[in-house]
């Protein structure tokens, strides 16, 4: 065989490429299936989950911004796991939709390991490592055992850093991510200066054609245009009548529609972290950071950082451009669960903990005068087997696998309701967990039919209140406030509350089950 003849062909590494891509989302896949929550769960932030799959399943409208693209996913989703499936529950049909979305931005991040990896490394052993590290960083394996849209979204993440740095010269492609990552998270919005930056700059003016460096932000105005189109689908299933249950923002009319993809409900989270609470915010940043892969492989992604200052200074002011708008965003949004926000910057960290092995391993290499593939592939062996060791250590607090509390919650008032019962929750994760089983898995109905689930905190909310008169028009005082609604059928419905409310003293409440009954006489 001459020597011609062993260089590997263009179809042979795509060949090679399309079976490491299959490997490493396979194993991914497994790993997260294996992991994944049996039902509804209120871990890992996971408590819109419930909310999530019974707006699909009654082709209704999520919290906001509405999340159109998951929704018809999500929705297309349980209907095809059911028939592959048959008798699986819903939620755990929404947790692997999870899964398999997560393993598939796995697989894309192997490949663009594959590209930024330098040349004179093993670039196949250091893809396998960074989807290795990918796959086991905690804010990605959380957000793959659960139903919610953030695997989705690393999804999309991969893919533009896929289109960014594995095909700069095919800017379109910019297009059909963008549609995908608009339509489903707001927070890709974000990202798009660094991707359009980087594809910018990887096109030389040529002479006479500059036009070229301007065809990437075509290509992404385009998509976005096309992601902006799906949000037509929230007033379409927001006006039917009757309306959804899952109705938020109530959207068949413009103050609806901007109230709800514009986030309204939540600008009072953002820049409004308390003075005294600024550092704590910051650290808690770095903490999540270091957490994804230790101190030591946040170093190694420093060591790649520093390389690409050096040597690729376009892709340093890419990861730059990447990193602080969104770290910025998750700092000054002031709520409990936006380190979920980090995802992007975990995942660029993962991108550079390959390449700064791969400059490690060159230097050791070098200082021991050893050349040739024996210490790479040596320090690649080291390196697997500490990400295999974190896997096996984080499993315990990661997997959800034997995880029941948000389910035996809903079992539990399920059997104590009875049928015309009125139930008020408050927090997230009652409620979420009553509306999976209200209009979800439908069980809470089926035992206690005519049953009407209201939210405390959603009262506040002009359209909130529109929506209980027009899905229950025959209860009385639903349109006015909880304490009216109480008033107007404490002695026709039995009343239950999922946790204390301060509108109700204790006196009136008594436990059963996980539930409290509202009894108005009660001294």
């Amino acid at each position: 065989m001459t020597a011609a003849a062993q260089l590997p062909t263009e179809s042979s590494t795509t060949e090679r490429a399309a079976l490491w891509f299959s490997v490493t989302a396979g194993l991914a896949f497994v790993l997260y299936a294996l992991t994944a929550a049996p039902s509804i769960t209120w871990a890992h932030y996971g408590a819109d989950g419930g909310e999530l799959i019974a707006a699909a399943v009654v082709n209704g409208v999520p919290h906001p911004p509405g999340y159109p693209l998951y929704m018809l996913l999500l929705r297309a989703w349980l209907w095809l796991a059911g028939i592959i499936v048959p008798g699986s529950e819903l939620a755990w049909r929404g947790n692997i939709l999870s899964a398999l979305l997560g393993s598939l931005s796995v697989g894309v991040t192997s490949l663009v390991a594959l590209a930024v990896t330098p040349e004179r490394g093993r670039r196949w052993m250091v893809a396998g490592l960074v989807a290795l590290a990918w796959t086991v960083s905690p804010l990605m394996w959380s957000q793959a055992v659960i139903t919610e849209v953030y695997a989705l979204h690393a999804l999309t993440i991969a893919l533009l850093g896929w289109a960014v740095f594995v095909h700069p010269d095919r800017p379109w492609l910019l297009t059909p991510i963008a549609v995908l990552g608009v339509a489903n998270h707001l927070t890709f919005l974000l990202l798009l200066p660094a991707a359009l930056y980087l594809a910018w700059a990887s096109v030389p003016p040529a002479e006479g054609d500059r036009r070229r460096r301007w065809r990437p932000l075509v290509a992404a105005a385009l998509g976005l245009g096309i992601g902006a189109l799906f949000y037509v689908r929230t007033p379409l299933v927001a006006s039917v009548t009757p309306p959804p249950p899952v109705n938020w923002g109530y959207a068949d009319n413009p103050a609806g529609f901007w109230w709800l993809v514009s986030g309204q409900a939540y600008r009072g989270y953002l820049f409004n972290v308390p003075g005294d609470q600024v550092f704590g915010r910051v650290a808690g940043w770095a903490n999540t950071l270091v957490m994804q892969l230790t101190p030591v492989g946040l170093g190694i992604a420093l060591v790649g950082f520093a390389y690409w200052d050096q040597r690729n200074p376009p892709r340093r002011n890419f990861a730059l451009l990447w990193i602080l708008p969104i770290s910025l965003y998750a700092i000054v949004y002031y709520t409990r669960d936006s380190e979920i926000y980090l995802l992007p910057v975990s995942w660029l960290i993962t991108i550079l903990f390959g390449v700064g092995f791969v400059v490690i391993s060159d230097w050791i290499a070098e200082k021991l005068h050893r050349p040739g593939a024996l210490i790479p592939a040596s320090l690649a062996g080291v390196a697997a087997v500490g990400l295999l060791a974190l896997l096996l250590w984080r499993y315990p607090s990661v997997s959800l696998r034997t995880d029941d509390e948000a389910a035996q919650f809903l079992a539990g008032a399920t059997q104590v309701l009875t049928p015309g019962s009125i139930v008020v929750s408050g927090r997230d994760f009652e409620t979420f967990a009553l509306w999976y089983g209200a209009w979800g898995s439908g069980d809470l109905l089926a035992a206690a039919p005519d049953t009407v689930l209201v939210n405390y905190a959603l009262y506040q909310f002009d359209w909130y209140r529109r929506l209980m008169a027009a899905r229950y028009p025959d209860v009385a005082g639903i349109d006015q406030s909880v304490q009216t609604l109480m008033a107007a059928n404490a002695t026709d419905r039995p009343i239950f509350f999922s946790e204390k409310l301060d509108i109700v003293p204790e006196t009136s409440l008594s436990a059963v089950g996980p539930l409290w009954r509202y009894q108005p006489n009660a001294q």
